[in-house]
């Protein structure tokens, strides 16, 4: 049954990277979709870990299949790995820069999204 709950989250994510895809295309041979895609799914989804579900304790199942679904469908090592692949045979100025961006800028990001301030809420207010 987990299957289906993450392909259920999986297709939401899926829509959401194909918006950004559409929204910011290729400029210039840099893949500004799938970096902000995967930055953005860095951050939020160690903010959903961190300050929804682990803080109000959300069953683990849930957290593993927003993670695979939604957050494993909106970002992509995939693209990553290819398009860098791709900068380095245009651009190599660009090909160091992607990898900088998303190597550095997602840990930063998931870093940020897991410290983000967040007032601890009474669990008695779920309730």
């Amino acid at each position: 049954m987990n299957y289906l709950i993450v392909a259920f989250f999986a297709f939401f994510g899926g829509n959401a990277r194909y918006l950004l895809g559409v929204n910011l295309p290729v400029v210039n041979g840099f893949p500004l979709g799938t970096l902000v895609a995967n930055l953005l799914g860095c951050f939020l989804f160690s903010w959903v870990v961190k300050h929804i579900m682990v803080d109000r304790d959300v069953n683990g199942r849930l957290i593993l299949v927003i993670g695979t679904g939604f957050f494993g469908a909106f970002t992509t090592f995939s693209s990553f790995a290819l398009d860098t692949i791709k900068l380095f045979e245009s651009n190599i100025f660009l090909a160091f820069l992607y990898l900088v961006l998303s190597i550095g800028g997602g840990l930063c990001a998931a870093y940020l999204g897991e410290k983000f301030w967040r007032p601890k809420t009474n669990k008695e207010d779920f309730k």
